[in-house]
């Protein structure tokens, strides 16, 4: 699925919203918005035991999240010539660790969530074309 002009000026405009200071401090805020229930906390083993008030600041969540941030930052600013490449790459690595698409689809909710908390709500319409270009490369690896 192709973006726009429009869209891929609009997700590059709350991109950078959405990934500082840094990637770890970004990656902390998307994972705890991901780990507030319990059933998707239960996917990852590394958090599943970690109470929920003791995540914050948590290395591994630091950790985990940065490196997400970090495939999305390949994957967009590569959205013209190889970004795909970055997708992919973490595509085989969930396919070898057993990670379903509906899993990594629970992301998407939580970059919307993000997306309205920072005030870029307008950039939505394009992050769902970005989503779903995503989607489409990381079901490739399966």
């Amino acid at each position: 699925m192709g973006l726009t002009s429009e869209d891929k000026s609009a997700v590059l405009d709350s991109w950078a919203k959405m990934s500082g200071p840094t990637f770890q401090d970004a990656g902390e805020k998307v994972f705890l918005l991901l780990l507030k229930t319990d059933s998707t906390k239960a996917l990852f083993p590394k958090f599943r035991d970690i109470p929920y008030d003791q995540l914050a600041g948590h290395p591994d969540v630091r950790d985990h999240g940065g490196k997400v941030m970090q495939v999305l930052d390949d994957f967009i600013k590569g959205l013209d010539n190889g970004g795909d490449g970055a997708v992919q790459k973490v595509g085989l690595l969930h396919k070898g660790v057993g990670v379903s698409h509906d899993n990594i689809n629970l992301m998407k909710p939580v970059l919307m969530t993000l997306l309205g908390e920072l005030g870029c709500s307008s950039a939505a319409g394009a992050w769902e074309n970005l989503w779903a270009r995503f989607m489409d490369v990381h079901r490739t690896c399966y």
